[in-house]
């Protein structure tokens, strides 16, 4: 029985044993399967919107501003009164000035009171002194017939509150001068001549006769002026200067003078119309004024009437001043003064050549005040 038992139990290891063999030969591991990674696709992320930051206000400090200067009160021109003194109304240039004032004065609307004391210094002062204590006059415009003789009264004025204008010829305590361009206009007329003597006078050395004032150092400007032009053509011409009292007598006497020791000259100047018409008709009455150039300052009546003259043919340039601009500027700058403007000390106005082929257009072609009131 015993023996049954164990069998069956041997019978029975040997069948498990076997089916356990069998169960593990049958089954294979498998080695893992490394997967690729698998690319994501970015995902597009909404921006975000960001709330604006409220920004602080910055206090910004504030500016000083300066304080703008009230202007004072200006005097209508229509109550302003100035006194005007000349030179001379026997010179046909001051005849022209007188004529500017009356006409500017009466395009600005101001007053004036003209004086003439006849190139009398003392009855210039006079006429100042009656001007500034009877007539009360706001401002001077003079043309001063002695400078040196007015620097009293000129003071006096001043203390007085009132301005002077000078014209023609410096004054002590000027406000301000008001002149032509006298260098650049001589220089103008010695430029001219130079050329025609220079193309005119080839076969001797020419010789130039020349009637200056020293009386008045502002136009006396003129002469050098003429002498560099002049030798910018001809740098070894002969020159021969004879001083005058600026009017024609004087000049033809002076002339004669150095006709006495040249027998020809072959070109003229003088300071102003008057003595380049004085010093030409010595010329004429010595020996004919042929072949030879006079030129002359101002353009006054007298020098147009000559330029356009067929008997007076060595008359060839003439040196236009304007007298209605030179009067403007004066009264112009008067006005100003009293207004307590700032002005220039100083006014060159231009000056321009006019020939026998010009004359009619320089004469018209005025050049415009630089400080003018009326635009």
């Amino acid at each position: 029985m015993r023996k049954k038992s164990f069998l069956r139990l041997l019978v029975l290891v040997v069948f498990v044993s076997l089916l356990v063999v069998f169960s593990i030969g049958g089954c294979r591991v498998e080695e893992p399967v490394a997967e690729e990674p698998v690319a994501e696709e970015p995902v597009a992320e909404e921006p975000v919107a960001e709330e604006p930051v409220a920004e602080e206000p910055v206090a910004e400090e504030p500016v000083a501003e300066e304080p703008v200067a009230e202007e004072p009160d200006k005097k209508p021109i229509s109550e302003i009164t100035i006194g005007v003194v000349i030179n001379t109304l026997r010179h046909p240039y001051y005849v022209q000035i007188v004529e500017g004032y009356e006409k500017v004065a009466a395009d600005l609307g101001v007053n004036i009171i003209i004086k003439d004391p006849d190139q009398d210094a003392s009855k210039q002062v006079a006429m100042i002194e009656e001007l500034i204590e009877t007539h009360n006059v706001d401002a001077l415009c003079v043309d001063p017939c002695l400078p040196g003789a007015l620097a009293s009264i000129v003071e006096e004025a001043s203390e007085m509150g009132i301005p002077l204008i000078s014209g023609a010829g410096h004054i002590p305590g000027e406000v301000c001068f008001v002149g032509s361009d006298n260098y650049v206009g001589g220089r103008l007329a010695g430029a001219y001549a130079g050329e025609w003597l220079l193309n005119n006078v080839q076969d001797r050395i020419p010789v130039i006769g020349i009637v200056e004032s020293t009386r008045y150092p502002i136009p006396n400007l003129r002469i050098p002026g003429y002498i560099e032009g002049v030798r910018e053509f001809v740098p070894d011409a002969i020159i021969e200067i004879r001083d005058s009292e600026a009017n024609k007598a004087d000049a033809m006497t002076a002339m004669e003078g150095i006709l006495t020791k040249y027998e020809h000259v072959d070109a003229t100047f003088g300071i102003n119309d008057p003595t380049s018409l004085g010093a030409l008709a010595a010329c004429e009455a010595k020996f004919g004024a042929e072949n030879m150039v006079a030129c002359g300052f101002d353009c006054d009546p007298d020098g147009i009437e000559a330029l356009k003259d067929p008997d007076h043919p060595a008359f060839m340039a003439d040196v236009a001043q304007y007298p209605e601009l030179i009067t403007r500027y004066m009264l112009v700058l008067a006005i100003r003064t009293i207004w307590e403007e700032e002005i220039p000390s100083r006014i060159w106005a231009p000056c321009k050549l006019a020939t026998r082929d010009n004359i009619d257009d320089v004469l018209a072609d005025v050049p415009e005040c630089e400080y003018d009131i009326i635009k």
